[in-house]
């Protein structure tokens, strides 16, 4: 009986640690995207997260290495466009590709603006997780639509062109439709179609690449 009721009042401690390093992380959000890694404290952190600012040095050493965290955390909760490409390429479905792709992206950032705020936080304040990021992530997706392009391009079904700057140019089109959105206040002051905006940024492109 003495061993279990001492499992029972050790077992708490991790979901507590869990909870308390959750509402760190949740109000560090909320700061860095409004104002950036450089014009936020850790006590400003502190006080949103109810805690005592020590305490967020003991679950991070550092104000970066609490910022590498969340843009860690970022990242996984990212929507898988690989996982789109990957899902529809064999189809040869080209509307239902590049649809699918511009849908999860412009979702993800419409759920969660504070992705592509943080994102562009980092990268101008020079992170090197905004690095990675961009290394790893953005050049992997990059080179699958390019291979699906280029293997378009093998069909006959796209023009003999640049498929690395193809799939850049529909991937910044989206990406500029986002930061219009989301970081200049678009989304504010009109309420875009956004099926619309997406079906016309797909004919734009498929129509301007089609052989």
């Amino acid at each position: 009986m003495s061993t279990n009721k001492a499992i029972e009042k050790t077992n708490p401690a991790p979901k507590e640690k869990s909870s308390t390093v959750d509402k760190i992380l949740e109000s560090a959000i909320k700061l860095f995207a409004e104002k950036g890694f450089n014009g936020t404290t850790t006590k400003e952190i502190a006080e949103m997260a109810d805690v005592n600012e020590s305490l967020i040095f003991r679950h991070f050493s550092t104000k970066r290495e609490l910022y590498g965290a969340i843009i860690e955390k970022k990242i996984e909760e990212e929507p898988g466009i690989e996982i789109t490409i990957e899902t529809h390429r064999d189809s040869k479905d080209d509307e239902l590709v590049f649809t699918a792709i511009a849908s999860r992206m412009i979702n993800k950032c419409g759920k969660d603006p504070s992705f592509i705020r943080l994102l562009h936080f980092s990268a101008l304040e020079g992170h090197e997780l905004s690095d990675m990021f961009f290394e790893t992530y953005v050049e992997y997706v990059n080179m699958l639509l390019c291979d699906y392009i280029e293997t378009r391009i093998g069909d006959g079904a796209f023009k003999k062109m640049h498929p690395l700057y193809a799939s850049q140019a529909f991937i910044g089109m989206v990406i500029n439709h986002i930061i219009i959105q989301e970081l200049f206040g678009e989304k504010k002051r009109n309420n875009t179609d956004q099926e619309r905006i997406i079906d016309t940024f797909v004919q734009i492109f498929l129509e301007g690449i089609k052989s």
